[in-house]
Parts: structure tokens; C-alpha cells; sequence
């Protein structure tokens, strides 16, 4: 009788092993997929605090465009999905980016307040805007955005009016113009820069509140349109422009994302409807609408690898501003900006057909 009592609690322990052992493969699995993302994360991180550019701007294509490639199992539950983990992944980025550039005094706030102020409210229109949106119009818009500023970058010599070249030429230009104001930056290790104050025109208040509203719809924006405005438009040196952009990318994209994740998630309440919440947020980012969209989304096995990625790599690139010759970081922008312009227009063009 004991032998036939043991068999079945052998048996009964042999596949209580197994299942745990399954779970534990399945759970190894599961946060162990997106690993590539760490170095990946650090480089994408790297290249948006060297140049100033919106991280999310590179974060979007890799998960829209490069993870259906990898498998079927890559994707994320919806380009709404993509769309927080890019922007959420941005602002950490940006976050350790700024603390960087700042340690270095590579960061005029006499700058950066005057485009923050017009990028902020920009950037939580267009989060608060996100239900209403066409999202093959706004990829549209975007992309063709991006391929004109690349062009740009890449076709044109960079000017210097030499306007503030020194502290006598700076006080010629101010006493001969008294729209000129010229700006002197003293960095950490000493070394001064002179460039004259960007001037916040009707050009420029327009390219920054429509980088700033974009960044509320499409998690990108506000870097590609300012970075431009302060290399070419007002001359700043790479490293001083670049800082000066992190820190108005970073106000923008806490804001957008605060006032876009209120409406994605339903923070404030203001719809019980989360089926209509989702499709309004997939109607945005081209995802099929009806999808679920509830804070249980958040793909954790993907941002507990992006995070720490661009938290390092957000030290890393402020290192190693001056490394390489500003022309040749601005023409490899320009690329930057062709390549992902390229990208949403094809998105764009793949949602009509």
C-alpha cells in the first residue's frame, strides 16, 4: 500500500518541478529579451546628448520600424505603447544628459528659457491634442520637417556673423544694433564663448511651438527644430548649443508627456470608455484601434534595460562634446535627420495604402 501511495507523490512532485521550472524559464525569458536594448539604449543616448537631439527621435523608429523585424514577439502591444516608453525613455535620458552638461557650464539658461517658454505650452497642447490628431498627416508632416532641416544641415556651410567674436567686437555690435545682444559663456575648464542671443522672431517662435507641439503628439519635435535654430540661425558653438537644446528638450518632454499620459492612461478620469482611450491613442501613433491602453502596458522587460542605457549614456555623450570637428557632428545630423524623415514618410505612406 506505501508503494502505491509513493508512486503518485513522486509523480505529483516530478511535475510540480517541471511547471516551476517552466515558469522560471518563461520569467527568465520574459525579462531577459529586450537585453540588447541596454547597449543599444547607450548609444542612442550618446548620440542625442553629443547633438542635442530628442533621443525619442531615434527611440520611435527602433520600435515601430526595427523590433517587427527582429520577430513576432518583439513588437509592443501598440504604437501608443512605443510612443510612452520612447518619450518616458527620453526624459530619463535627457534628465542625466542635463546634470552632465551642466557639471561642464555648457548651459545658457539665458537661452533656453526663451524657447522653453514657447516649447512648454506647445508641447501640452499637443499631449492634451492627442485624441483628435490624424496620425498620417502628422507623420507626414513631420518626416517631410526632418528631410528639409537634414538637408539643410548637410548642404549648407555654417556662418559666422563674428558679430561677438571678441569683448570689442561684441561692444561694437550692441552700440551699431540694439537688437544685437551678444552672450559670453565661461565653461567649467575656463574656456570662454562668445555668440550673439538668438533672436525669437516670428521664424522662430513658429519652428519651436510646432517642434513643441509635435513632441506632445508624436514624442519627437522640439530638439530637431530648436538644435538648427541655435547652429545655424545664431551661430552657437556645438557644444554650448547642444547643452542649451538638452535642457529645453527636457522641460518640453516632462511637460508633453505629463499632459499626454493624462490622456492615453485616463489619469484625471475623465473617461471611463478605456476602449475609446485606446483607439483615440492608436488613431495618433497608426495602431489598430480598439487596442487596450491601460498602465499595465508599460512593457517593464523593455524600459528596466532603456532607462539605465540612456541614463548612461547621457554622461557619456556631454565627455565627448569637442571630440569631433563641429562640421563633421553637424553633417552627421543632417543624416540623422534625412534617414528618420525618411522613416515617417514611409510610415505615413505604409498607413494609406
Amino acid at each position: 500500500g506505501t508503494e502505491r501511495l509513493v508512486a503518485p507523490q513522486a509523480a505529483d512532485l516530478a511535475t510540480a518541478a517541471t511547471a516551476a521550472a517552466a515558469v522560471g524559464a518563461s520569467h527568465a525569458a520574459f525579462w531577459t529579451k529586450y537585453a540588447f536594448m541596454l547597449p543599444v539604449s547607450t548609444c542612442v543616448a550618446t548620440v542625442a546628448m553629443l547633438t542635442g537631439i530628442g533621443g525619442a527621435a531615434l527611440f520611435s523608429p527602433i520600435f515601430l520600424l526595427a523590433f517587427p523585424l527582429l520577430g513576432s514577439e518583439y513588437p509592443l502591444g501598440s504604437a501608443a505603447e512605443a510612443f510612452n516608453v520612447a518619450l518616458v525613455t527620453e526624459c530619463f535620458g535627457f534628465s542625466s544628459g542635463l546634470l552632465g552638461y551642466t557639471r561642464r557650464g555648457l548651459v545658457d539658461w539665458r537661452v533656453s528659457l526663451r524657447f522653453a517658454a514657447v516649447g512648454v505650452p506647445a508641447g501640452v497642447c499637443g499631449g492634451a491634442l492627442i485624441a483628435a490628431a490624424d496620425a498620417t498627416t502628422l507623420r507626414t508632416l513631420y518626416g517631410a520637417l526632418m528631410v528639409a532641416l537634414g538637408t539643410y544641415l548637410v548642404t549648407q556651410e555654417r556662418e559666422d556673423d563674428g558679430l561677438c567674436g571678441s569683448e570689442e567686437e561684441a561692444r561694437a555690435a550692441e552700440l551699431a544694433d540694439d537688437d544685437v545682444e551678444c552672450l559670453l559663456l565661461t565653461s567649467r575648464d575656463g574656456r570662454e564663448y562668445r555668440y550673439a542671443a538668438p533672436s525669437m522672431d516670428a521664424l522662430a517662435i513658429a519652428a519651436t511651438a510646432f517642434g513643441g507641439g509635435l513632441t506632445g503628439l508624436l514624442s519627437v519635435g522640439i530638439g530637431e527644430s530648436v538644435i538648427p535654430q541655435l547652429t545655424r540661425r545664431a551661430g552657437l558653438p556645438l557644444p554650448v548649443a547642444a547643452g542649451t537644446s538638452v535642457s529645453v528638450v527636457i522641460c518640453v518632454a516632462v511637460a508633453a508627456a505629463l499632459a499626454q499620459s493624462a490622456v492615453v492612461y485616463d489619469i484625471l478620469g475623465l473617461t471611463n470608455d478605456a476602449a475609446a482611450v485606446a483607439a483615440s491613442a492608436s488613431s495618433v501613433t497608426g495602431d489598430v484601434a480598439g487596442s487596450e491602453v491601460t498602465a499595465a502596458m508599460i512593457p517593464l522587460n523593455l524600459v528596466c534595460y532603456t532607462v539605465p542605457g540612456v541614463i548612461l549614456g547621457g554622461q557619456i555623450g556631454p565627455r565627448l562634446q569637442g571630440l569631433v570637428p563641429q562640421g563633421v557632428t553637424e553633417k552627421v545630423l543632417g543624416t540623422v535627420f534625412v534617414a528618420i524623415g525618411t522613416a515617417f514618410l514611409l510610415a505615413a505612406w505604409s498607413a494609406q495604402r
